[in-house]
Parts: C-alpha cells; structure tokens; sequence
C-alpha cells in the first residue's frame, strides 16, 4: 500500500474547575462511550448514538464512527454526512479521443446519483487521537479542531453526561518552541488573505495583562490573492469582534481588497516572552486554520510553515488508488509523535 503525507496536529485540554472536571480527557471519552443510556445499550454500540447534528448547518451531522481504546491511548474517527444528498458526477466513457479539449468540456455529461441503498456520502472524515488531555488530529478541511470541540461537548456533556452542563471542551494549540524559540522571536503573524470587500481599522496598541511588551495589531490593503472570504473573516472575527468586523465590511466599497494578515510584534527591552502572552495567543486563537500562524525571527526570516506544534508523517492508505487513511496505521503514527513530543520535551510549559 502506498503512503500519504498527512499533519498530525497538537491541541491540549484547557483545564480548570470551570471548564472541566478532574478526570483527564481520554478517560472521559472512554467513560462516554461506557455510557448507558434509557434505552439499556452503551453509547458505543451502536453509531447512531453517536450522531449529533452541526450547528448551523441543517441537513448535516457528524458521528463518531472508529473507536478504539487500550492503555493509555483513545483513537477514533468522526465522519461529516448529510444525508440522502445527492453526489455530482461527470461522465467520461465513449468520448471521442481526437476532440479538442474545449469540446470534451462542453459534451460530458454531468449528473447526480444518491447514495446506494444503505449507505451515505461521507463529506469528510478526521483522525483523532486522546492520551491524558493531550490531543492530536488529522483534520479534513470540514473536520477541524473546532468541530472536534463542538462534538466532544456534546458527547460528553449532552449525550453521556460524564461531565457538568458547565462544562465545556476547549482545544488549545501550542507554539513549537523549536520554531518559536523565546530569546531572538520579533513578531507573530496572523495569515488570512481575501479578495473581498474589507478594510482595516487602524493601527492599534494595547497591553497584554500582566505583561511588559507592547503588542502591535497591523492590517493593512493588499494584493488580490485566490483565497476564501470566510477564512478571512474569521481571522477579524477572532481579533475584533463580530459587530466591529460587520461594520467595517459595511463602509467599504465594492472596489475594496483586503489583505488581513496581522502582525502581532514585541517591542520590549527584552526580546523573551513570557509564557502568559503565549497562552493567551494560543487560547484566543485556537481554530485560525492552518498554516495561517507564523513567526518571525529577529532578521525578518519565517520560522516554518506554521508556528503550532505539529509534526508531518507519512501513513499509509488503505490501497494504492484510496484517499482513506489505514486506521490502524494512522494510531501508530499519531503515538509516535506522542513519543516524541514528550522526548523532546515539547509537551511541558
């Protein structure tokens, strides 16, 4: 079988008395899918105890599909379907091989098909992995950390309720120091590029609680670039608000582009950080997607693709033509970067 080169991303449980309680998150899942419910069968044994409609989005559910747990580890999958959606299809067969493409283009025909009997599409599908309240996943674009938060809180807080109506599963990535590192770090920027209709407030200063750097928030009018309005708007969501985000899309012209990548530097006597400003940015940030956090070294160069803790793997799929992962092999790789993280120390702090 052959191998495809996935990112395992890190995220960690944020864990106090308000958000959650004493047992680690692993054992929680592990205790949910235990469950019972009126009915006298565990959550886990049947999938569709496990399907949860997503928010905002009617017609769609996710469901906890894979499940495996033993020693110290939990894996799983979730898998995004909406069911009795049809499924668009291009028919190439019987064309003729001297056509000029402009013409193949015109002639194929282009139809939609519904599942077979008994079965659904599936729109994506995430690999996950739980050990203590560590967390890793290999996400598909409609299956990222946040959607494993929503689900998760509803496991376990709705379905299974192995945890408080107070309780909640919030995600929280982590800087790779070996990226980041803390004595040379002059900036971290903010990437979401979008050819809409936008523009930047102006340059703001304000303090980070309990700190002594200054932090800078610049967005500035760029380039058209190729790239999604909601991504973008989300990075300003993140920043400023909602209400001021909408404001500003409202007083600009249709003319307008905005280039909303947002540099975030530290101006002090001291270039180290402390650790509560990273933990700030980790938390308030946690789902900017991904590849949109980097850092910037004193002389201006990137430190990597993406300053959040995550490590690329090859895993193999389930045949040579398959986009599917092979599940058992997905686990391994998800526990050797485990393995490597606490070696490297990487986990702590």
């Amino acid at each position: 079988m052959s191998n495809k080169r996935v990112r395992i991303h890190y995220r960690r449980l944020i864990r106090t008395e308000e958000t959650f309680p004493k047992n680690s998150l692993r054992e929680s899942i592990v205790e949910a899918m235990e469950t019972s419910l009126p009915s006298g069968v565990r959550v886990k044994d049947r999938a569709r105890n496990r399907v949860v409609e997503v928010p905002g989005q009617p017609g769609y559910e996710r469901m906890l599909n894979t499940f495996y747990a033993a020693g110290d580890y939990a894996f799983g999958t979730v898998c995004l379907v909406a069911p009795g959606q049809l499924q668009a299809l291009l028919k190439v067969a019987d064309t003729a091989s001297h056509a000029a493409l402009a013409d193949l283009l015109e002639a194929l025909e282009i139809a939609e098909a519904a599942a077979p009997e008994g079965h659904e599409y599936v729109h994506g599908m995430t690999y996950w992995m739980a050990v203590d309240d560590h967390f890793y996943q290999i996400q598909h674009t409609s299956l990222q950390s946040k959607a494993m938060e929503e689900y998760l809180t509803w496991l376990l807080r709705d379905r299974s309720k192995v945890i408080g109506e107070e309780h909640c599963v919030v995600l929280q990535w982590k800087f790779d120091r070996a990226q980041v590192g803390d004595d040379e770090l002059s900036s971290i920027e903010i990437g979401g590029l979008m050819p809409e209709t936008f523009h930047a407030p102006a340059a703001a200063e304000r303090q980070v609680a309990g700190e002594t750097e200054d932090i800078a928030t610049r967005e500035s009018v760029g380039e058209r670039v190729a790239n999604t309005f909601s991504a973008a708007y989300k990075v300003l969501v993140d920043l400023i608000g909602e209400v001021e985000t909408n404001k500003i899309i409202e007083s600009m012209p249709p003319e307008a582009a905005l280039d909303v990548r947002v540099n975030i530097g530290f101006r002090a006597t001291r270039r180290r950080l402390r650790r509560a400003a990273m933990n700030e940015l980790e938390t308030g940030l946690r789902n900017i997607a991904d590849g949109e956090v980097v850092a910037r070294g004193k002389n201006g160069q990137v430190r990597g693709d993406d300053a959040r803790l995550s490590l690329d793997m090859q895993v193999k799929r389930i045949s040579d033509t398959s986009g599917l992962l092979d599940p058992e092999d997905a686990f391994k790789q998800m526990q050797e970067v485990h393995r490597r993280f606490v070696h490297d120390g990487k986990l702590g702090g």
